[in-house]
Parts: structure tokens; sequence; C-alpha cells
């Protein structure tokens, strides 16, 4: 992680967050699904100027890394992701939540969320992008 300098800072705080669709339907099952929600996250960071890092899915719930958040308040980063990406994955597959019987809106309203510092950026990128094999072992066997 590399410090980052702008007008009147000089640093960088790297953003863990886990969302999960509402009653964790297994909607991450379809990869056509992972692709279009990544894509919507990575449109999201490009106009909110903040770096996606790391984007990975288990069946029922997708991480994200993000780097250059520091204009925004966690609850305000969770807030863009969840509501565009929940939009346009809506409108992309409009018997998404029909097909999964999920109600009015398609993630949960919470989510996990941590900060990481310089030591722990790697080892959290680390666990998004490779450990989350675990979640598909089950499946694929």
């Amino acid at each position: 992680m590399r410090f980052v300098s702008s007008s009147h800072s000089y640093g960088e705080v790297a953003l863990h967050m886990q969302f999960t669709p509402k009653k964790r339907r297994k909607i991450f099952l379809c990869e056509i699904i992972q692709k279009a929600c990544r894509t919507s996250f990575e449109e999201i960071a490009m106009q909110r100027n903040v770096k996606l890092v790391a984007c990975e899915f288990g069946p029922d719930h997708v991480h994200i890394f993000l780097l250059g958040w520091k204009n925004y308040a966690v609850s305000k980063v969770a807030q863009l992701f969840k509501g565009k990406s929940s939009r346009q994955l809506r409108k992309d597959f409009p018997d998404l939540c029909k097909k999964f019987r999920i109600p009015d809106s398609l993630w949960s309203d919470g989510y996990f969320y941590e900060t990481c510092g310089n030591v722990t950026a790697e080892a959290r990128k680390f666990y998004i992008e490779r450990m989350q094999k675990k979640h598909w072992q089950s499946i694929s066997a």
C-alpha cells in the first residue's frame, strides 16, 4: 500500500467490506451475475475515484477491498456500492429477485466493514482473493 498525497493530506486507508443478498440467497452461484456485479462495482469505483483492489464472491456474499475512499464515510461507501449495484443488477436481470424470492431490494440491510492498516492490507487482499475458495468447495464437490 502506498501513501497518496492530495492538496491537504498524505496517507491511505484500506477498507474491506462484505455485502450479502437478502435472506443470504445464493445468487452468486451464477457466474454471469458475478461478472455483472463486479462490473457494476468497478464502474462505481471509477466514478467516485476509488480504487477497487479486490472483489471476490462466495455463493451468498461478496467481499470488496477499496483504497482511496478517504472523502467518504464508511456508511456512504456502503450506500453507494449497494444502492447502485442493486439497481443495475435488477435492471440487467429483471427476474433476479423473483427467481431467488428476494423482496424489494437485492442487498440485506447490514454490511461488514473493516479498515486495514499498512501491515494488514496485503493479508486482507490475500484473504479476499484466495481464501474465498473454501465457500466453493462444498458446492463443487
